[in-house]
Formats: C-alpha cells, sequence, structure tokens
C-alpha cells in the first residue's frame, strides 16, 4: 500500500430479504415485491381441524439380519463361514466354554504365526512366500477346513 491513498471502507449494502414472524412461524421476505420468498409451509397441527386423528398402525418387528447376540445369554454369536468351516453357516454361541476352548488356541496361533513371520523375515526372506503357496494346494486347504470343523463341533456339542 503506497503512503498517500487510502482504502475506503464501505458499508455493506442492504439485504433483498428479511425474515419477519407471521402466525407464529418464520416468513421470508423479498422487499423488492413485498411478497413471501418461498412458498408457505404444511398448516400447523393445531389448525387441521377437518380430518379425525388415525390411530397409530401397528408394525410388526422383522429382522433382516440375524441377531449377533443370544438372547438367553447375552453372549455374542458367531455366524461361520465355508471358508473355514465344512458345515457352514451355522451359528454357534461364543459362550464361556468357547471361550475356554477356542480363545486359548487362537491366542497361541497367533503368537506362534507372528513369531514364525518375524524369523522367517529377519532370516529368510523367501520363506514368506511359503505359507501362500501353502494355502493354494487344496488338500492341505481340505485338512485344515477339517480341523476347525473339529473344534467348532467339539465347542458346539458342550
Amino acid at each position: 500500500m503506497a503512503c498517500g491513498t487510502r482504502s475506503a471502507v464501505t458499508d455493506v449494502p442492504p439485504s433483498r430479504y428479511k425474515v419477519v414472524e407471521r402466525d407464529r412461524r418464520l416468513v421470508v421476505i423479498d422487499t423488492l415485491t413485498g411478497k413471501p420468498a418461498s412458498a408457505p409451509g404444511p398448516i400447523p397441527p393445531a389448525a387441521r381441524q377437518d380430518q379425525p386423528a388415525a390411530p397409530p398402525v401397528e408394525r410388526p418387528v422383522t429382522e433382516t439380519e440375524p441377531r449377533g447376540i443370544d438372547d438367553r445369554s447375552g453372549a455374542q454369536i458367531l455366524t461361520t463361514s465355508p471358508l473355514y468351516d465344512l458345515k457352514a453357516p451355522r451359528r454357534i454361541v461364543m459362550g464361556d466354554r468357547f471361550n475356554e476352548k477356542i480363545g486359548k488356541a487362537i491366542g497361541g496361533w497367533l503368537i506362534a504365526l507372528f513369531f514364525a513371520f518375524t524369523i522367517a523375515f529377519l532370516f529368510f526372506p523367501w520363506l514368506i512366500v511359503l505359507p501362500f503357496v501353502l494355502a493354494l494346494q487344496p488338500k492341505l486347504r481340505a485338512a485344515i477346513r477339517q480341523w476347525i470343523t473339529a473344534r467348532l463341533d467339539d465347542v458346539e456339542r458342550g
């Protein structure tokens, strides 16, 4: 900005619209025409006298998906997949017995896989490809699915 020039600050021009209250409702008025800028809204419920109130319609509760919680015990429900369970889909309540049997096994397998992948990555990087190659073998996949199905059967029998 130069030393001798001043910028003149101008006022904001007046708005074309104004908001007023009519019959306990806010209405936008166009100041050029003096008419409401929008169509009037629906009639308030108190002013409707021409129709009697309809009784509420009962809608039965229908669930599109199965519940994820068992109503009797409050435990979560596992819905198995054909990817790992030969008897899928089935729903197994994940109660205390499930947590005792499967929870410990999953924890042990995850720890073992973590250490195996860590050692393979550090010392034998080419071994990281081995699990993916083995996963493509149909006989090995069938044996793993059969083993998982047997564990799930054991938990389900109780």
